[in-house]
């Protein structure tokens, strides 16, 4: 959804910042001028199981999310939920699948000594607030890093339905 939503409003692919610590297999070619480059998602072969990040962290993920980020090496999508601008994370590389997991378990550090349940980040949206999943059931929620604000949706398929995919 989100290529074609790019391809239909710009006529190309979408295009990001090039880093040049990182490079994912999603970049198409070398950045122009400017250090802008043309990506796409890239199936993930053998795809992940992403059990390392589930030993890394300590939770079991859900299995919506473990296809989504296991399936995928994906660049950042923009999007907006409920009218607000945000950012749905992807894993780029190997590298960044490590770096990942070392978030997400102090993400998790911090819940549990606030004696609250396990989420991991997935969104963020421009004013700090994230998009996190609860494991092991999978409910996707609106939360700022010292609480929890709302319920967003039942799974990560769920949320999907409900973005409206923005193009750079």
């Amino acid at each position: 959804r989100y290529l074609s939503a790019v391809q239909e409003v710009s006529g190309s692919l979408p295009i990001t910042e090039h880093d040049p610590v990182v490079r994912s297999p999603c970049e198409l070619g070398e950045p122009d001028a400017d250090g802008i480059v043309t990506w796409r998602p890239v199936q993930r072969k053998p795809r992940s199981d992403l059990s390392m990040i589930e030993r890394e962290v300590g939770v079991t993920l859900p299995d919506d999310l473990r296809d989504w980020f296991g399936a995928w090496w994906c660049l950042p999508l923009e999007a907006s939920l409920f009218g607000e601008p945000m950012v749905l994370l992807g894993i780029t590389d190997p590298e960044d699948e490590r770096a990942v997991a070392k978030r997400w378990a102090g993400h998790v550090a911090a819940r549990r000594a606030r004696g609250v349940d396990d989420t991991v980040p997935v969104g963020a949206f421009m004013d700090g607030r994230i998009l996190t999943v609860a494991c092991p059931t999978g409910e996707v929620r609106l939360e700022t890093t010292t609480r929890s604000l709302s319920f967003v949706a039942a799974s990560v398929s769920d949320l999907f339905g409900m973005l409206v995919l923005q193009t750079p």
